[in-house]
C-alpha cells in the first residue's frame, strides 16, 4: 500500500477508531496515544498489508492489539474488568456526553462501561463501527458465530443494566 492510499484509508476511519478506543479505554488521552501508536505501527506495515481484508479491519485489529500491549506495559491487563465496573460506578461522563447532554447517552454509557470488555469491544464494533460479524470475527480474532453470540449477549445484558442504571 502506498503512502497516499494508505494516508486515505486512514482518514476514513481515524475518528470512528478513536471514539472506540476511547469507550474501550474510558481515557481520552490513553485512548490518543493508544491511536497514535497504532496509526504508526499500520503505517510502518502498510507494505506488509495483503487486501485479504478491509483496511477498516486491519487497523482495528492493530489498534486492539496495541491497546493490549498499553495495558500489559502497565500491568493492569488482569485489572481490566475491575476497573471497568470501578468507572462504571464512579459515574464519569465523557466529553461526547458532556457536549450532548443527553441523559439516554449517558446512561448508556454507564451502562457500556459496566459489561465485561469481552462483550463490549463486539457491541461497540457492531453497533457504533458498523462492522460485519465477518470483520468482528477478524478483528477480534474469533469465530463468526463467537462474534454474533457476544453482541446479542451484550445487547442482553445492555437491556438489563439500563433499567438498573
Amino acid at each position: 500500500m502506498d503512502d497516499a492510499r494508505f494516508q486515505s484509508e486512514y482518514k476514513q476511519v481515524c475518528d470512528g477508531l478513536y471514539t472506540f478506543l476511547t469507550r474501550m479505554a474510558k481515557d481520552p488521552e490513553r485512548a490518543a496515544d493508544i491511536l497514535q501508536d497504532a496509526a504508526l505501527r499500520a503505517y510502518r506495515s502498510r507494505r506488509k498489508f495483503r487486501g485479504e481484508s478491509s483496511f477498516k479491519t486491519w487497523i482495528y485489529r492493530i489498534a486492539i492489539n496495541t491497546m493490549k500491549n498499553h495495558y500489559a506495559k502497565a500491568g493492569r491487563a488482569r485489572k481490566l474488568t475491575e476497573t471497568a465496573q470501578h468507572l462504571g460506578r464512579a459515574n464519569t461522563p465523557t466529553p461526547e456526553m458532556i457536549l450532548s447532554g443527553r441523559e439516554d447517552a449517558a446512561r448508556l454509557s454507564q451502562a457500556l462501561e459496566l459489561l465485561e470488555e469481552a462483550y463490549r469491544a463486539p457491541f461497540l464494533l457492531k453497533h457504533v463501527d458498523g462492522l460485519s460479524y465477518g470483520q468482528i470475527s477478524e478483528v477480534l480474532e474469533i469465530e463468526e458465530g463467537t462474534a454474533r453470540v457476544r453482541v446479542y449477549r451484550a445487547r442482553h445484558a445492555l437491556m438489563s443494566l439500563l433499567r438498573e442504571v
